[in-house]
């Protein structure tokens, strides 16, 4: 009897059989099919991705085993025994799942762990590798290049700025720190407007802001003179240079910045010589007009009065008194000839004419006209080629053709007549005349030297004249911006070239 109430006690509620069955059996088709995808999954992981899913498949496959063992063997398992069993597995893939998340994160949300996943088994494919090496080199290619430009940047022979569009420094480098007395970094994030005179200030606040709109590669100023304020306050004169950066999320421009103190202290020093100079040539022309004018008259009665001696209505001299007598007068009128080529030097600058455009052609004829007897004596033959219409002062030119024809005649074969040929070629900018001739010439060393003031390559008792000519015909081509040379073979003739500018100087600094 007692035996039976014991069963009647402890025998199963009648919802356990078939919720057991039904349980078991949903539980171990569910945890069969997550042991299959963890095993699957943990074939394509690294090791220990691989051993985190392995253990969770182990666990789930236990835990089907044990659902099916409830459920076939419902009768004979205590409900306690196989709840404490459920619970064990339970937990263990529980504490899997805990200890191994980062795995189920990768396979549910992408977004693998470093530590604990690698794609694609131990070791990474040979395209993985080859991206990964073509990453590593673009990144060392990019630090390079950014190294290399801070470089760049640092070692620039200006000060450089890096200015945003709101007008604040994103860079300096140290020259410009330097420039400006600013301690290392001490420039970053200061408005640019600060290193602007205050009384500029505004102006330039709307000069930048429409530069800003258009930006292009330029100069500041205009040829103004530019000052920079230095931290201290001090003033210093510089020169910048503009020049947008292309691609800049924020129209970034950077400013090079020369400082041009030296420059401005040597320009003053310059200017204070050449007005020295120019007082100095001032005071030298006056001086040499002065003396060879004032001397002529002295000498006109020295000249005069010692012909009139010669004369023998005041006595008769010896024969030695007249020899010495004709002295006087022809070592007077040497002198005399000598001031008047020191007066048309010292007047090639003082008594010029303006510059006007000239026919060429029209000049030589006039002067071969002045010398129509010389030529006519000398049977000498000049051939003028087509020339231009040039801008030059027409009375100086004019004199230096007449010279340089001259001399061709004067020094000429004396078993040949003279023949002389002018022509010219326009050169770009400028104009070459060449006049040459078949005279006796002279040898190359002495090419520069017959320019020079008084200085003869012959006696007088050979050819007559001075030595001013050619040192006047230089003197009068560079006061036209141009440039006189000679080349010369002895006995075969001599050639003679003038560069003149068709632009002068003055015109193309005004334009």
């Amino acid at each position: 009897m007692e035996q039976t109430l014991y069963r009647m006690e402890h025998a199963s509620p009648l919802w356990w059989p078939h919720m057991q069955l039904f349980s078991g059996v949903i539980l171990c088709l569910f945890c069969v099919f997550a042991s299959f995808c963890f095993f699957c999954i943990a074939k394509q992981q690294a090791t220990t991705a691989r051993l985190s899913c392995l253990a969770l498949s182990v666990c789930l496959f236990a835990q089907a085993c044990l659902s099916f063992l409830g459920a076939v063997v419902s009768d004979s398992i205590s409900m306690t025994v196989y709840l404490v069993l459920n619970c064990v597995f339970v937990i263990a893939g529980l504490a899997a799942l805990y200890f191994y998340r980062s795995v189920l994160s990768s396979v549910f949300f992408g977004s693998p762990d470093k530590a604990d996943f690698e794609p694609q088994g131990d070791q990474p494919t040979p395209e993985l590798e080859a991206t990964q090496k073509e990453l590593e080199q673009e990144i060392e290619a990019a630090n390079r290049m950014r190294q290399r430009m801070q470089s760049i940047f640092e070692s620039a022979p200006n000060g450089m700025l890096v200015v945003r569009k709101d007008g604040s420094i994103a860079q300096a480098n140290t020259l410009a720190e330097s420039i400006f007395r600013y301690p290392e970094g001490g420039m970053v994030g200061l408005s640019v407007e600060e290193l602007v005179p205050k009384e500029h200030r505004p102006q330039h606040y709307g000069d930048r802001n429409n530069y800003v709109k258009a930006p292009t590669k330029r100069m500041m100023g205009d040829r103004k003179d530019l000052y920079g304020v230095c931290l201290d306050g001090h003033k210093v004169p510089v020169e910048i240079g503009l020049n947008p950066i292309e691609g800049s999320f924020d129209q970034e421009i950077v400013a090079t910045i020369v400082d041009i103190s030296e420059r401005k202290k040597y320009q003053r020093f310059i200017e204070s010589r050449n007005n020295e100079l120019e007082n100095s040539n001032r005071e030298l022309q006056e001086f040499a007009f002065i003396a060879s004018h004032d001397l002529r008259e002295p000498l006109r009665k020295i000249i005069a009065f010692s012909r009139l001696l010669q004369g023998e209505d005041y006595g008769t001299f010896t024969a030695e008194g007249k020899e010495y007598s004709g002295y006087v007068v022809d070592a007077a009128e040497r002198m005399r000839t000598l001031l008047d080529s020191l007066l048309s030097y010292s007047r090639v600058t003082s008594m010029a004419n303006s510059f006007e455009k000239t026919d060429l052609n029209a000049l030589i004829e006039d002067v071969c006209a002045d010398l129509q007897l010389t030529v006519e004596e000398n049977q000498a033959e000049i051939t003028v080629l087509p020339l231009m219409s040039i801008e030059v002062d027409a009375s100086q030119m004019r004199q230096v053709m007449q010279n340089l024809i001259g001399n061709a005649i004067k020094y000429r074969q004396t078993n040949q007549a003279p023949k002389i040929v002018i022509s010219g070629e326009q050169q770009e900018s400028k104009y070459l005349l060449t006049i040459q001739d078949n005279g006796i010439g002279f040898e190359s060393e002495y090419a520069e030297q017959i320019f020079e003031v008084f200085k003869r390559l012959h006696g007088r008792d050979q050819y007559p004249g001075t030595g001013m000519g050619l040192a006047i015909c230089r003197k009068i081509i560079i006061r036209h911006q141009g440039r006189i040379w000679a080349d010369s073979v002895k006995g075969e003739g001599s050639t003679f070239y003038i560069e003149l500018p068709l632009i002068r100087q003055e015109e193309q600094l005004n334009e």
